[in-house]
């Protein structure tokens, strides 16, 4: 594969802008729109989906999921095609995807029909339609985030790379959470599903800056058209699995992982319901995580060449967890001085800089630690680390879904979510202690 241009680096950058933001859109606001918040239901929201169905469905749908990440990154890693490895399969997942993301909010059992506790019809409808969603969004984002390993040539370029990833993934996140609230008001959930689904069209960039040679067999000498080294899906599994970097960083991701998507999935019922704030209100809110971000991209740029990646993302886990400890302060039961409003504008503003580098890292730890196998053994296996990372991304994630649907049937359940999402980013950062990559950059 060839590697890219400096001036070509945000085009490929900005392809996880449009599936990140499908994929975050449905992780925050599907449980919304199928269990709404108490506030939405006095307005007159219906509960499509019982929260055992719901929690079933999503659960079963991710661990799906996660099952198929490991044959489609071995599918990848080795696949053979006069369009090289990668393209291939971002090219088949992009129009699945895109479809099965809006019939997600478009569930068969509505009106009448419905109990007080929603269909469970709809609840099978969204395990069979998450699946799909799923599966083609791996599709996609697999080869795509594992050729990062390959277009660059170092860990410096690879965090910038990852910086600019972020960089676009934040303006998806900042449309999730802060512009998507703003317009529920006045479009309400599908609506405004349909007036933000152009942003899928960002995915055309990669396929356009990354360039791949056939893989196929040479048909005058028999061999591949590169040195690559095709490793088997359960050997290579294997490799990921007993390499102990990635073992260190996986563990702690995982836990960090799940607390995020935890705080992510109830931050609307927590803005709601604890601390009484309207949905455009909410929007506001969440400015002062996102806003900041582009400048906190910069400060750990910095701090990764003076005290390293790792020592960064120990320090985002720890400001994190502190905000989040503070969050129940903004329950308006407690009457505290500083209005709910002004605590969660605070207490954004102190999580911008763990935002910043909680999404630059999942790009780029796995992609050098691939980086560095290939360099020591001939064989680029980055989409089965990305995989392998996906599995845990989905199991966490459903997981954390799981265990919110069912905290949030107790009556002062979102007060808790906060703090359970600060403990796990501590335990998630004393256990990436003996991570050994990561370090400042060499004068």
């Amino acid at each position: 594969m060839k590697q890219m241009k400096r001036w070509q680096e945000p085009i490929y950058a900005i392809g996880g802008f449009g599936p990140g933001f499908l994929y975050q859109f449905s992780l925050v606001y599907l449980l919304l729109y199928y269990m709404p918040a108490l506030k939405l239901i006095e307005k007159g929201a219906l509960v499509l989906a019982p929260a055992a169905g719901f929690a079933a469905a999503t659960l079963i749908a991710r661990v799906l999921d996660g099952i198929v990440d490991i044959p489609i990154a071995t599918w990848t890693d080795n696949m053979k095609s006069r369009w090289g490895r990668r393209r291939p399969l971002m090219v088949l997942g992009y129009i699945p995807m895109v479809v099965c993301f809006v019939l997600l909010w478009y569930p068969p059992v509505t009106g009448s029909v419905l109990g007080a506790e929603g269909h469970w019809g709809n609840a099978l409808y969204v395990a069979l339609m998450s699946s799909a969603f799923f599966f083609s969004y791996t599709l996609v984002t697999v080869p795509y985030l594992a050729a990062l390993s390959e277009i660059v040539p170092d860990e410096k370029s690879r965090v910038r790379v990852a910086s600019w990833q972020t960089a676009f993934n934040t303006a998806g996140f900042a449309l999730v959470f802060v512009g998507a609230p703003i317009l529920f008001e006045s479009f309400g959930i599908r609506g405004t599903v349909w007036l933000l689904l152009p942003i899928a069209l960002s995915f055309i960039g990669p396929i356009l800056v990354i360039k791949e040679e056939s893989t196929q067999a040479d048909q005058t000498t028999s061999q591949p058209s590169s040195d690559h080294q095709d490793v088997p899906l359960w050997q290579s599994l294997k490799l990921s699995l007993n390499n102990q970097t990635f073992r260190i960083y996986l563990v702690s991701f995982a836990i960090f992982f799940f607390g995020l998507q935890f705080f992510l999935g109830g931050i609307a019922f927590m803005a709601l319901d604890m601390m009484d704030l309207s949905e455009s209100q909410l929007g506001m809110m969440n400015a002062a995580v996102f806003a900041p971000v582009p400048i906190m991209l910069l400060l750990f740029n910095f701090v990764a060449r003076r005290k390293g990646a790792k020592w960064g993302f120990q320090v985002a886990l720890l400001i994190f967890a502190a905000a989040m400890l503070l969050y129940p302060l903004a329950w308006t039961r407690f009457d505290f001085p500083i209005p709910p409003m002004a605590i969660g504008i605070i207490l954004g503003l102190i999580c911008s800089f763990s935002v910043g580098v909680f999404f630059t890292i999942p790009y780029a730890f796995p992609a050098h630690i691939a980086a560095v196998e290939a360099e020591e053994t001939g064989k680029n296996r980055a989409g089965m680390y990305f995989a392998v990372q996906g599995l845990v991304n989905q199991g966490m994630g459903s997981l954390a879904a799981a265990m919110l649907a069912f905290l949030l049937t107790w009556e002062y359940g979102y007060v808790a979510i906060g703090p359970i999402t600060g403990v796990l980013c501590i335990i998630a950062c004393i256990l990436f202690a003996p991570y050994p990559l990561g370090q400042p950059s060499q004068k």
